[in-house]
């Protein structure tokens, strides 16, 4: 009798590793996700795949059941989701909260002078209503007195670190003397900041109704 007790422990216990392999896997996707999240920098899909070979022992052919399953448990849990992104070096991901908030509008940006920053140039490309140039970005900026003009370290938060983080695309435009810079919004600002809110406080500043501002109001409240 004990003999086949044991038999049939050891057999349950063979059953059950696999599953037990696959749950490990996916929690280690989500804590993996996790950590990269802080950086704000995209997240390649390969070098998920290519941490997971050496955590856990997944197959390839498991992989992308992992990292769906590691999805759900990223929203359910944490309450973020996984945006994919368009990318010349294979498939990327940003993590971005799976519901806009307006109350913690960028509050996973713990830097208080980088989320001024940030949150000044995309209202300024917003209420301009179009890719602005760096020059203007510039002058705007030491206008509200948050960069001085010679600040060359805060340029580069805005031209290199925004940029990486997909918050700002920061590209150049014409050729030769008619060649410039300009900003518009990133991938992760479109997913992540609503516009309401950056009009809502621009009204607030200039004690006007958001409405007074017709082509941002309609961009803000149109149904997709």
């Amino acid at each position: 009798m004990d003999r086949g007790m044991t038999r049939k422990e050891g057999s349950t216990s063979r059953v059950e590793e696999p599953s037990n392999t696959h749950t490990n896997a996916v929690t280690e996707c989500v804590r993996y996700i996790l950590c990269r999240e802080g950086s704000k920098v995209p997240i390649k899909r390969s070098e998920i795949k290519d941490y997971l070979s050496t955590s856990s022992q997944i197959s390839q052919n498991d992989m992308n059941t992992i990292i769906l399953e590691a999805e759900r448990v990223l929203k359910k849990i944490y309450g973020f989701k996984l945006v994919q992104i368009a990318s010349k070096s294979g498939v990327q991901y940003i993590v971005v909260l799976a519901e806009l908030c307006e109350d913690s509008l960028l509050s996973t940006i713990t830097d208080v002078t980088h989320r001024q920053l940030l949150v000044a140039a995309l209202t300024h490309i917003f209420m301009t209503g179009g890719p602005v140039k760096d020059d203007d970005m510039w002058n705007f900026l030491a206008e509200t007195g948050l960069l001085k003009e010679t600040d060359n370290a805060g340029r580069k938060i805005i031209t290199n670190l925004f940029t990486k983080q997909l918050y700002l695309k920061y590209t150049k435009v014409g050729e030769n003397e008619l060649a410039r810079h300009v900003f518009e919004w990133g991938q992760r600002a479109i997913e992540e900041v609503p516009k309401i809110f950056l009009l809502n406080k621009m009204a607030q500043a200039f004690e006007r109704d958001p409405k007074d501002w017709i082509e941002q109001y309609q961009d803000c409240t149109v149904m997709d």
